[in-house]
């Protein structure tokens, strides 16, 4: 059999039975308990003020006895320790390379790789894109910011570690012209980008170069950095002519942790014997079995991690698993992003996720673009009026018919998310497009003029 017709980048890991994985998972953990426990005076302090008794942890099932870990404590102890911060456990001379958080919700979050981290990182892409249907020979064009982010760097030596041909060229600085001629002369097959950057592209494709999507040749579409709706996936699908599969990673975690591939719902985790995965609940943070179809905040613990290893750290990602078997063979779990936790308003005591929302607005086009945005006339999450959405109808609709548009958009929302919102349309091409991700809140109350 041929490398790129073997069917798992990694099958013994990749389709342990859980039971073995979880005896394997369960050593390891306790050999990172006690490796952070000596190296670092930020675990030292945590565990003892938390009264954790190591030799109490066992288990995958003892994970709830230790406290949690957030980013705004990496981003304490980084800004008064200096540098990674006391949760760095390997000496400084021994690191090969720091990156870190895009910064986007703060400042950025420093990550420490060593030899061995940066190693194991590759492992964890090769595993996920080849579930996504990555193989070697296929290329690439890697737009992302290569400052610090996970997805510039990383994304490019873990995928040349596997093969898989990079053409660096962030996109800040190439330029989207630049970007595209690249395209043209280079003829990648995989179109890597955010599912809200490939509407920009597209209409880049058909403005500036008189040309559709699909001409440029993609053949597999590696959509990451934010979830992507059946309805962006029908979409991507059709302008770009490829299979479009979602991709996930935390740069506090590992740049790659999850793929889809294609056989069922959901992404499926890779990261086995190097990351464990648990479910809790967002508000009470009690933890949850990992039942077919249960809804929670997924949150990850190193198991294999010699710089910055994180203990119970909270993702901040609501999700909904999926544990009936995969006709793939893999024996992980699968899962899917419903929205972020820190993103979420509470309506009139309804849960409110922009994805959600998204999902919604996509599922009119093309009665609508599908861009929104959701109105705020005061920081949430606690909206005590109905909720305010700006929805571009499409191009070419009828305006005496916007009001019956607006009419059944409402009742579509009230009828799938239990609030009933404000619904003003507004023409197509009125709301910024995003080169990589869109910020779905506008927020009124922040407008000087």
């Amino acid at each position: 059999m041929g490398d790129t017709e073997r069917k798992y980048w990694n099958e013994e890991m990749e389709t342990m039975p859980r039971e073995k994985l979880a005896e394997l998972e369960a050593g390891l953990l306790r050999r990172q308990l006690r490796y952070v426990y000596e190296n670092s005076t930020f675990y030292q302090r945590k565990f003892d003020q938390a009264g954790v008794r190591l030799e109490e942890i066992r288990t995958v099932e003892d994970l709830p006895k230790l406290p949690f870990m957030t980013k705004e404590e990496i981003r304490k102890t980084q800004a008064e320790d200096g540098g990674l911060g006391a949760h760095l456990c390997a000496p400084v001379t021994s690191l090969v390379r720091v990156q870190g958080s895009s910064g986007t919700t703060g400042r950025p979050i420093y990550v420490g790789l060593t030899a061995r981290d940066a190693e194991n990182w590759k492992e964890l892409f090769a595993r996920h894109a080849w579930c996504g249907g990555i193989r070697p020979g296929d290329s690439f064009i890697n737009p992302a910011n290569f400052t610090l982010f996970v997805g510039g760097l990383s994304e490019s030596v873990s995928a040349e570690a596997m093969g898989f041909c990079v053409i660096p060229a962030p996109l800040a600085t190439t330029g989207v012209e630049k970007l595209m001629q690249l395209v043209l002369d280079l003829k990648p097959t995989v179109l890597f980008a955010t599912p809200s950057a490939t509407m920009f592209l597209a209409e880049y494709v058909r403005g500036q170069m008189n040309m559709e999507p699909r001409e440029l040749g993609f053949k597999k579409g590696f959509m990451a950095g934010e979830p992507m709706t059946e309805e962006d996936r029908n979409r991507i699908q059709e302008e770009w002519g490829i299979v479009a599969r979602s991709y996930y990673g935390m740069s506090d975690v590992a740049a790659d942790l999850a793929s889809e591939c294609g056989e069922s719902e959901g992404m499926h985790f890779c990261g086995q014997g190097l990351v464990l995965a648990e479910l809790v609940d967002p508000v009470s943070l009690e933890p949850l079995d990992m039942e077919d179809g249960r809804e929670g905040e997924i949150i990850y613990t190193h198991i294999d991690r010699e710089a910055t290893p994180v203990i119970r750290y909270r993702s901040r990602d609501l999700v909904r698993v999926y544990t009936s078997p995969c006709p793939c063979g893999r024996t992980s779990f699968r899962f899917a992003v419903l929205g972020r936790t820190d993103d979420m308003l509470k309506v009139k005591g309804v849960n409110v996720f922009p994805s959600a929302v998204k999902e919604v607005i996509g599922s009119f086009v093309p009665e609508t673009t599908g861009e929104f945005r959701i109105v705020l006339h005061k920081p949430g999450p606690y909206v005590d009026t109905n909720l305010e959405l700006k929805v571009e109808y499409g191009e070419g609709y009828p305006e005496e018919r916007l009001g019956e548009l607006a009419e059944r958009i409402k009742s579509t929302i009230r009828e799938k998310l239990v609030f009933t919102p404000v619904v003003k349309l507004i023409p197509p091409g009125t709301l910024p497009r995003s080169e990589y991700k869109i910020d779905y809140f506008e927020r009124a109350y922040e407008d000087k003029s």
